[in-house]
């Protein structure tokens, strides 16, 4: 075994800019790499060391939170490198990706003339401009200084161009017709208790995903308790709301009790405890959900590794049993996080796209894929990122040829956990609503048309977004509404959104656009 080590060099300024704890490599495939990081603060150099069996030395960019003012702690990646002793310029090096990956969304979204990419532009100009001056620039502090504020620049541009791209898409995907009743939607933990009274704006949310913790619906082996979700299913049904009911398979250590750990050390314990939970949620609740998510991150190494093998087969086998009970029952595969985070830093797993159109191709009928993008959590993949980076990650799963939906989209209303990171300031409720009202637009404006028509049916189309939680969870307090059953800003502003598509978008994209809502913080300063 060799290893590929890559060195870069860091200002002394920049030491406590940088975070290691959720680093990890990407290969030139773009798969994530589990590596090896030493910071010597003394000489202020990070060696990355890339593990391999041989053979000539492969380029890798490094991912790291970093954090900047104006922007937050996100995060960021270099450009691909090849391994080498001289070190690299860090900064430099985050900023000349920032610049490469703007020019690359323009090139995909052919937003190169000025007027398709409004501001964006002169904005990703002035941090070129910055960042050839830091290249030119012999004095080391300065040169730094001026590498910072093109990332900054830059980051600002990206956010720019993801949001107006967004108002271009929904105006076009709008501007005839309305959005259907299920465009937004809500999750729910049944863990927690119905709310006594909602709010009037809760109405434009027309779905909701229930979930089924194995931890609450059999505490122990073979004792099965499902009057909390018979109450969620008949609040849903009191409030018409279709349903989508799931995870069967859900892996999350959270979600698991202790007797389940216990008992799952190999994959035909796992089939069999699965195949019981599975048959007695579909024996009780098979006339009363309109969607059956089978299983929720399969794909990530969590309870036991799983071979790719045994994730098709499991997925397969819980798709035929909501066939068989329900001919007519649609399927949906959930896929945690849309980076490949998990890819690295779990061994096993498998990236989140790639085992999605594997699924495909083996044949497992599967009517739809929902994404769970949490941003601002310190797990692998739900740390912060930029709008850019978030948009070009969605891009990616559009070419799944189903119907897609954002089945957890989620953000802190306040800063917790540091490692989480930050999007512009610390979260507190205006950041949380500003966050998730641009992330709905950005999803809404994702389309794929294919077929010689006009008139042909979208696939790979993002046709829905469901908020993370009704109501706080016992984990995370990310609800809409509060336990007096008063709206949050987040519910205030997602209905908004909701009901501006209600009618057709016929003008062109504007400041009140959708995509544009509670961005202003995308502005240059």
């Amino acid at each position: 075994m060799v290893e590929d080590t890559f060195h870069f060099l860091i200002e002394e300024a920049d030491l406590p800019r940088i975070h290691l704890d959720h680093a990890y490599m990407v290969g030139r495939q773009g798969r994530g790499v589990a590596a090896s990081f030493e910071l010597d603060r003394t000489r202020r150099r990070l060696a990355c060391r890339i593990p391999h069996r041989g053979g000539t030395g492969a380029t890798a960019a490094l991912v790291l939170q970093v954090g900047l003012p104006e922007i937050g702690l996100l995060k960021l990646r270099t450009t691909q490198l090849p391994p080498r002793a001289q070190p690299y310029a860090l900064m430099i090096e985050l900023a000349r990706e920032r610049l490469r990956h703007f020019l690359q969304k323009c090139e995909d979204w052919q937003m190169f003339a000025p007027h398709l990419a409004g501001p964006a532009m002169e904005r990703f100009q002035s941090a070129r401009e910055e960042l050839a001056e830091a290249v030119l620039c012999e004095d080391r502090a300065r040169r730094m200084a001026l590498a910072r504020g093109a990332i900054v620049k830059a980051v600002q541009a990206g956010e720019q161009l993801a949001t107006h791209r967004a108002d271009l898409v929904l105006h076009q995907r709008y501007g005839s017709s309305t959005a259907t009743d299920t465009t937004l939607g809500h999750r729910i933990d049944p863990r927690v208790d119905p709310p006594g009274s909602l709010p009037p704006a809760l109405e434009e949310f027309g779905v909701t995903m229930i979930e089924t913790p194995l931890d609450l619906l059999q505490p122990r082996p073979g004792e099965y308790r499902f009057e909390a979700l018979d109450r969620w299913m008949a609040w849903a049904a009191e409030h018409r709301l279709p349903v989508i009911l799931g995870p069967v398979l859900d892996l999350r250590p959270e979600v698991l009790p202790d007797w389940a750990r216990e008992r799952c050390t190999s994959y035909p314990e796992l089939c069999s405890l699965i195949w019981e939970h599975a048959e007695r949620l579909l024996e009780r609740y098979d006339a009363g959900a309109a969607i059956w998510c089978v299983s929720s991150g399969i794909h990530v190494t969590r309870l036991l590794a799983l071979s790719d093998e045994q994730m098709i087969d499991l997925t397969r086998r819980l798709s035929v049993l909501v066939r068989q009970v329900d001919r007519s029952a649609k399927v949906l595969v959930e896929l945690l996080h849309p980076f490949d985070d998990d890819v690295a830093l779990r061994p096993g797993s498998v990236p989140a796209y790639e085992f999605a159109t594997r699924t495909l191709d083996e044949g497992v009928h599967v009517d739809c894929f929902g994404l769970n993008l949490r941003c601002g959590f310190p797990e692998g993949g739900g740390e912060v990122r930029d709008l850019l980076s978030l948009s070009d990650a969605l891009d990616r799963f559009a070419g799944l040829e189903r119907p897609l939906l954002v089945t957890g989209l989620s953000a802190p209303r306040r800063s917790g956990d540091l490692l989480g990171g930050s999007w512009h300031t610390d979260w507190s409720e205006d950041r949380q609503a500003q966050w998730g009202t641009s992330m709905m637009g950005i999803t809404l404006g994702k389309m794929t048309v294919r077929g010689e028509s006009a008139r042909s049916r979208p696939t790979g189309a993002y046709e829905g977004v469901l908020w993370s939680d009704l109501l706080d969870g016992p984990v995370e307090p990310t609800g809409l509404v509060g336990p007096s059953g008063s709206p949050r800003k987040i519910l205030t502003q997602l209905a908004t959104v909701r009901h501006a598509l209600r009618r057709p978008l016929r003008s062109g994209p504007t400041a009140e656009s959708p995509a544009s809502t509670g961005t202003e913080g995308t502005e240059p300063a």
